[in-house]
């Protein structure tokens, strides 16, 4: 993810106008092919090399500095490192401190090199197994060795130059959505396999949004992270991750209020015409890990029921619809499904009991996080919630057969 000093953008009448990048211009290919080289030849090497390494291409290679550092970043983020803490160092580096504190108080040192060799005395037989005592000597270097530059580089996930490029252009758009009030989004009416795994995603990365059907479109209002009072930098996130997911659709039309701190707002508008190619795969037979906890925890409880992500909308009153988190179906052919709200969806859900309370021919059960259940409005529209005393449940990470298995009995018996 690029940071907002990376994100290239002009405002112009109102509208934030990203700056894209060519991905066939010669000269970035080859840039963006030297730096990949870079990184593949990382692995084994510790990050101050790396980014050495790196910052001579950026330096000796025409272009922007501003793009190159981009897509530097880009390829950082696509870099594993060893950050785990060496205990030996720590624990090293304490008894040196300790030792050394109480050395200065007590005795007098004629020079700094006298000082050094009392050092060397006191860590003699103290240092860590893969320090030999030689390295004293370069005792200023190897205390920090477990700092962010001197770790080593264990993997990297290679791409094509043209592939760095799209890649790029798309984190202008996902920097972009970190600032976003709403975003809406239009889609062609073909359930295909692309449109049900786009829904997934917005399921899966917990987005609030709105589904309203408008002849031969779905409209998804979707709020960003600049509304939320709860989490805004891991929904941001979330918000700028589906738009990959966007990408792989044939015709969207996306509509996004940006707002910067200190400016005035702007909107984002995009199409499928803007020229970024998908450069992640859909998926599509992924099933989340949490939906395969459930199923485990069902097929333990009960034979009767089968769980599955949801994969098909729920017509409700008016033009609105709803993209449920699980459907479920029971051996005797009865089917429901379960829709979750998280601690940040306390517009949705209200939106949710409202709309509910005059559906009577859909079976669809809600499920709310313990702390959204909490607050007061909340607590105050689920107890006068018919619906929800019926076909609703609470639940603190994910949901329990123990508060879901009474609902799904008494559909059965209806």
């Amino acid at each position: 993810m690029l940071t907002k000093d990376l994100i290239r953008y002009k405002i112009k009448s109102g509208h934030i106008l990203p700056q894209f990048v060519n991905p066939t211009d010669s000269q970035l290919l080859a840039i963006a092919a030297q730096l990949i080289v870079v990184f593949e030849d990382a692995p084994g090497t510790q990050r101050a090399t790396l980014l050495a390494a790196s910052k001579h291409i950026m330096d000796s290679t025409p272009g922007p500095p501003i793009v190159k550092r981009g897509l530097e970043k880009l390829l950082l983020d696509r870099t594993e490192f060893d950050t785990a803490p060496n205990e030996a160092l720590i624990a090293f580096r304490q008894k040196l401190f300790t030792e050394t504190s109480r050395l200065l108080s007590q005795e007098p040192f004629t020079d700094y090199a006298d000082y050094q060799r009392r050092v060397a005395q006191i860590t003699d037989g103290a240092l860590p197994q893969d320090m030999g005592p030689g390295e004293v000597r370069e005792l200023a270097t190897t205390l920090y060795a477990d700092l962010p530059n001197c770790q080593p580089v264990l993997t990297f996930k290679t791409l094509s130059p043209e592939r760095l490029l799209h890649r790029y252009n798309a984190a202008q758009v996902q920097g972009l959505l970190l600032h976003c009030n709403t975003l809406t989004l239009k889609l062609a009416d073909a359930m295909t396999a692309e449109l049900r795994q786009l829904f997934k995603y917005l399921r899966f990365h917990q987005l609030l949004s709105t589904i309203r059907k408008d002849e031969e479109l779905y409209q998804i209002t979707v709020d960003g992270p600049l509304n939320l009072f709860y989490k805004t930098k891991r929904y941001g996130m979330n918000l700028a991750n589906f738009f990959m997911a966007v990408l792989h659709q044939p015709k969207w039309e996306l509509t996004a209020d940006i707002q910067f701190r200190n400016r005035q707002p702007a909107r984002l508008l995009l199409d499928e015409s803007c020229g970024i190619k998908p450069i992640s795969q859909q998926f599509l037979a992924y099933i989340p890990e949490d939906i395969q906890l459930f199923q485990a925890m069902l097929r333990n409880k009960t034979e009767d029921w089968q769980i599955r992500p949801g994969s098909q909308f729920l017509p409700l009153v008016g033009d609105f619809y709803c993209f449920p988190d699980y459907q479920l179906v029971h051996k005797s052919g009865v089917e429901t499904a379960i829709e979750l709200f998280h601690p940040w969806h306390q517009g949705h859900l209200i939106a949710r009991l409202n709309v509910l309370a005059d559906q009577t021919d859909v079976s669809l059960i809600l499920g709310v996080s313990k702390t959204l259940a909490k607050k007061p409005m909340i607590a105050e529209a689920l107890a006068a919630s018919t619906y929800f005393s019926t076909f609703g449940f609470t639940f603190r990470d994910v949901p329990t057969l123990r508060a879901l298995l009474p609902i799904l009995n008494s559909l059965v018996s209806l």
